[in-house]
């Protein structure tokens, strides 16, 4: 598509929508644009799509905030915009376009209104046309442009007194973007309602004939499964994610309004009463499986605390619960209802039958209130997670513990992008049992050593629009298909960042430093002899990562006091000086590991010092310092050294025995680094610093006493969401945080069928290896005969056999005029059957219908 890059804006904007529409005629599509994976989502819910033009419109207005307020807003990355931009404007050189802040919202109000007509347009197409790629590459244009107006509002203060036009266009595009949402999920309601839910021949209740010789259920219910399946899919895939589970909550709930409504208003004959039961079992075990990607949390899962829930949940939770009391007193044979019902009954006593069948409709459970506790109808929907009822219970905290866990792991991986506060709750849920699993598993089988130094480690940057270029975009870290041991090793690190930022001193020394003893030379990383060592344990790079934000600055302070002339004796005593100084601003895991480790040290190992914690302080800088000198290297010179060049060259290789002549005002900042990385392997030696080391640690041990309030560690995260959205941020905040969030997410989801074996709730009956390193997809065929691991029609098969006992004593609070309004709609309870009903069903419909009218 050719458009003008160069002229006035409203010009560029006019030909480039020009050309857009032109486009969509000519090939009834539109050009669209991949943001990055990074960015999607998110507090602001960016699209995962956008049109060309509206991805073009930003750029523009990107350049023509430049113009006007003379440096980047921070919307688009500076790697994508000229990367002479900034030395320009510092220079106080010219700019080729000239603006001001006024005429910068002015511009973007007119064009993002020309846009917004354009796209009326084009979403006018698409519903004429039915055109889903249109209209979802419509609605990426609108959230995208409406995410944009609210950063530049931000960015754009006005006047008080004056109002923003940019607001009233925000709020437009707000209004368009979800009006297109409606549109989209009023599309897919209408092909559920109109094509996917009709089938003459299997609704065809009152048919004498039996549908498919009773060999299968309806075809209904197989075809919306697999279309609601195939429409998740396309909705997580195109769609901002939060978007994508409002269109797929309103299909779920416009479904079942139609599903609930025919099936409690069927009155099946003989020959096909069965199919109704076998249709609303398969029914709620898809409701089931669908149900966590729609919701946020567990409780709204099991419908704990209805009331309290958004209301399209409770709706759902409503009307699968009129469908389970349908199966339940429709669906049951009915010398099983009688028993059920009428426990006390003995059949040789009939003139007892009224007085009995009274006291027992009195007693039944299912009559009394169900309060606050879980839904009745989860029990039938996920057998493996909730075999029975759970009575009692008001809150998750009331579940088992592996039924709690594995409803959260349902609804984290159920998402469409990964929940990192949900992530955190798994991982901290009862006492870090989820951690406890990984971290055996991970150091079991992980390499136990692994050398730290990267050269020239390199940030990922995808092409999609507004990437930032610092990795944030990367998902996946290995492209092997199963895991080794150095996959294994991150895994570890990753766990272990993490419990050191929520984790108190009980947990990590149960969690993690019970696991790490686990190999016999676990302690061989805190020898003073090993500083130099950069192949370091999982557990040891993790910690040393907590400590490099702080050791930044030390780092640039150390060379620059030798560049000015300080020797080494003088560089240690600013480095301790600069531990001292910078205290409040190290990690507060930090000292707290290193306490824990110093009590347990093995008696043959000897730290710095004679201090895990300066260990590990020393470790760190050696670290940093060791990077640096490998960013450009050059030779070391040494103050006695000749002025000839070839006796430079050989004295530059010798071997130093002391690096007290170290001339670091004519060396390199590497070779700087370099030195003085070597001389902190010495810190402690000749008792050159035996005070400052003493005064370090005296420092730190009051302020960690300070500090040390008595914390719930995990029991914060798993009751507190703001906590757990609170430790996450600060995690985020950093990129070992965000990498170790991923990764453990990502090896999660690979092998959470192990990790439900491990807690006795899988369906899967063969062994699950945890080693995969890709996510398994199911093939087509396997949807659609397949929910989950169980096959449809189990129950016409046999394969479940209800207990319809222990669905009886269920609380549901139902009324006795519930209860017979259903039962009355059972072919038995039909007149026109009455006389083909043998003796004993004769008496049983007769008692059944005397006790329940009269009750």
């Amino acid at each position: 598509m050719e458009i003008m890059e160069d002229g006035n804006l409203m010009d560029k904007v006019h030909i480039l929508l020009q050309r857009d529409l032109e486009y969509y005629k000519s090939k009834q599509s539109v050009l669209q644009e991949t943001i990055c994976p990074g960015i999607v989502g998110g507090r602001l819910d960016f699209p995962r799509f956008a049109t060309f033009a509206s991805v073009k419109l930003v750029l523009w207005w990107e350049d023509e905030f430049v113009a006007g307020f003379r440096k980047n807003s921070g919307l688009i990355p500076k790697s994508i915009q000229n990367s002479n931009v900034d030395e320009t404007l510092e220079a106080g050189g010219p700019i080729v376009k000239k603006s001001d802040p006024e005429k910068f919202v002015i511009s973007v109000g007119k064009s993002s209104e020309q846009l917004l007509d354009h796209l009326h347009i084009l979403t006018q197409e698409a519903l004429d046309h039915a055109d889903l790629t249109v209209l979802m590459g419509a609605l990426g244009a609108a959230a995208l442009i409406k995410n944009s107006l609210w950063f530049y509002i931000q960015q754009c203060p006005i006047k008080q007194g004056y109002l923003n036009p940019l607001q009233s266009m925000y709020k437009q595009f707000q209004e368009m973007a979800e009006a297109l949402a409606e549109r989209l999920l009023d599309m897919h309601c209408r092909l559920i309602s109109l094509y996917i839910l009709q089938d003459a021949e299997s609704l065809d209740w009152e048919n004498d004939k039996p549908f498919f010789e009773s060999e299968r259920g309806s075809y209904v219910i197989q075809m919306w499964w697999t279309y609601m399946q195939g429409t998740k899919e396309d909705l997580w895939n195109s769609v901002p994610p939060k978007m994508a589970q409002m269109v797929l909550a309103g299909m779920l709930n416009e479904s079942l309004t139609i599903l609930a409504v025919r099936y409690m208003q069927a009155k099946p004959s003989e020959l096909r009463n069965k199919l109704l039961a076998v249709d609303i079992s398969n029914l709620l075990l898809c409701v089931g499986q669908l149900l966590p990607c729609i919701c946020n949390c567990a409780d709204e899962i099991i419908g704990l605390s209805l009331n309290s829930q958004s209301k399209i949940i409770r709706d759902i939770h409503a009307k699968c619960q009129e469908l389970f009391f349908c199966l339940l007193l429709r669906g049951i044979p009915l010398d099983i209802l009688y028993k059920v019902t009428f426990p006390s009954i003995d059949e040789t006593f009939p003139s007892f039958y009224f007085k009995v069948f009274r006291k027992g409709v009195d007693n039944l459970e299912i009559f009394r209130s169900r309060s606050s506790s879980p839904s009745p109808w989860v029990s039938l929907a996920l057998p493996h997670i909730l075999p029975e009822y759970p009575k009692g219970v008001t809150s998750l905290g009331d579940l088992k513990d592996n039924y709690a866990i594995a409803l959260e792991i349902m609804g984290l991986l159920a998402q469409p992008q990964p929940n990192w506060s949900s992530l955190l709750k798994v991982l901290a849920m009862r006492d870090g049992k989820v951690m406890s699993e990984l971290l055996t598993l991970s150091i079991e089988r992980s390499s136990p050593t692994k050398y730290a130094f990267e050269s020239n480690p390199s940030l990922f940057e995808c092409s999609g629009f507004l990437c930032l270029g610092d990795d944030s975009c990367k998902t996946v870290y290995s492209s092997a298909a199963l895991c080794g041991p150095e996959h294994y090793y991150n895994v570890v690190a990753a766990l272990t960042h993490v419990i050191l930022t929520f984790g108190n001193n009980t947990e990590i020394a149960e969690l993690l430093i019970s696991g790490m003893d686990v190999n016999k030379d676990w302690a061989h990383c805190m020898d003073r002899r090993e500083v130099w060592n950069l192949n370091y344990p999982p557990w040891y790079s993790a910690i040393l990562n907590l400590a490099k934000p702080f050791l930044e600055s030390i780092t640039s302070t150390v060379i620059s006091a030798v560049q000015t002339g300080a020797s080494m004796y003088q560089a240690m005593t600013i480095v301790l000086a600069c531990f001292m100084q910078l205290w409040d601003s190290i990690h507060d895991a930090v000292p707290r590991i290193a306490f824990l480790i110093q009590d347990i040290l093995p008696a043959d190992i000897t730290p710095l010092g004679k201090s895990a914690l300066l260990q590990i302080l020393v470790s760190a800088l050696y670290k940093e310092l060791v990077y640096k000198s490998e960013e450009n290297k050059k030779s070391v010179t040494f103050a006695e050294e000749s002025k000839d060049e070839g006796a430079s060259v050989s004295k530059s290789l010798e071997h130093k025995n002391s690096v007290c002549s170290f001339d670091g005002t004519n060396s390199s900042p590497e070779a700087i680094a370099l030195a003085v990385s070597e001389a902190l392997c010495s810190i402690d030696e000749d008792d050159k610093h035996t005070g400052e080391i003493e005064e370090l640690l005296k420092q730190a041990k009051e302020a960690l006493e300070y500090n040390d309030s008595q914390s719930e560690g995990c029991k914060r995260v798993e009751q507190s969401l703001q906590m757990c959205e609170v430790l996450v941020s600060d995690l985020l905040m950093t990129a070992e945080g965000r990498k170790s969030l991923k990764i453990i997410y990502h090896f999660l989801s690979c092998n959470s069928e192990w990790l439900l074996q491990r807690l006795n709730v899988s369906e899967e009956e063969t062994h699950f290896e945890p080693n995969r390193l890709t996510l398994l997809s199911n093939k087509l065929l396997h949807t659609m005969f397949h929910v989950g691991y169980r096959q449809f029609d189990q129950l016409l098969t046999g394969k479940w056999q209800p207990n319809w006992n222990n669905f009886f004593h269920i609380p549901m609070g139902l009324s006795v005029d519930r209860v017979w309004n259903q039962i009355s709609m059972r072919w038995e309870f039909n007149d026109a059957n009455f006389l083909n009903l043998s003796s004993h069903d004769a008496k049983i419909v007769l008692d059944l219908t005397t006790v329940l009218k009269q009750a």
